[in-house]
């Protein structure tokens, strides 16, 4: 059992927009995860691929290949196993679909840190870790920065309602733990990429409202933990 609220940003985004007994499911989950199931892991191998291929330019598609290759060799007669190796297969062929909506010219990506801070609203801690950190230069020589953040679910893929929460906790994270004294963070460098639906989402502009969801939805979790 978990005593401390704590959520991903997507599934906090997901918690958001769902109906009621969607979002007490999410909770219950989160309260009392399976020991055989980890969400934070089900996706890795194709999640570093991923991270790996755009952290280097978004130019050689190797690592994607390699990676694919790798898991198509994996023999296994655990049930759970090969369902978790045939959805990073999955993952990486649907992302390869993608490529030609990746746009990295003039920026500069690199891998979001492995184990960054966490976002706390109302005791409830939020966990982001965006999987690139990019940065470039503007107008004037300014220097922009931001963070995107992957998502892989084909039970509940992003919607652009849940994306921009996404995309404003990003940018929040990015003021507090990324940007130096001399960057600024854009709202455009903070994309959401949905893997399942294929789906590159923009980063909102406007985070003031948003925000205050979050905060409220996050109070609202902190209040009724102890009853789930």
């Amino acid at each position: 059992m978990v005593n401390n609220p704590s959520i991903s940003v997507n599934k906090l985004a997901e918690y958001i927009v769902c109906k009621a007994a969607r979002k007490r499911k999410i909770l219950s989950d989160r309260k009392y995860p399976d020991p055989e199931f980890n969400p934070g892991i089900f996706h890795r191998e194709a999640a570093e691929a991923i991270s790996l291929y755009l952290a280097e330019g978004a130019v050689d598609p190797s690592p994607l290949t390699k990676q694919q290759a790798h898991l198509n060799q994996i023999k296994t007669d655990k049930v759970g196993t090969a369902r978790r190796i045939s959805a990073n297969v999955d993952a990486l062929e649907r992302f390869s679909e993608m490529l030609d909506n990746i746009d990295m010219e003039g920026l500069e990506p690199k891998l979001g840190p492995h184990n960054p801070p966490k976002l706390t609203f109302h005791n409830v801690d939020i966990s982001v870790r965006p999987e690139i950190i990019i940065r470039g230069t503007g107008p004037k020589g300014k220097k922009y920065v931001g963070g995107w953040k992957l998502h892989f679910s084909k039970t509940h893929p992003h919607t652009k309602e849940s994306a921009d929460y996404v995309s404003a906790v990003l940018q929040e994270f990015c003021k507090l733990h990324v940007a130096a004294d001399d960057e600024i963070v854009h709202p455009l460098y903070c994309k959401v990429i949905d893997v399942a639906s294929g789906t590159v989402f923009d980063g909102v502009k406007s985070t003031t409202a948003l925000m205050k969801d979050i905060a409220a939805e996050c109070q609202n979790m902190k209040g009724i933990w102890d009853t789930i």
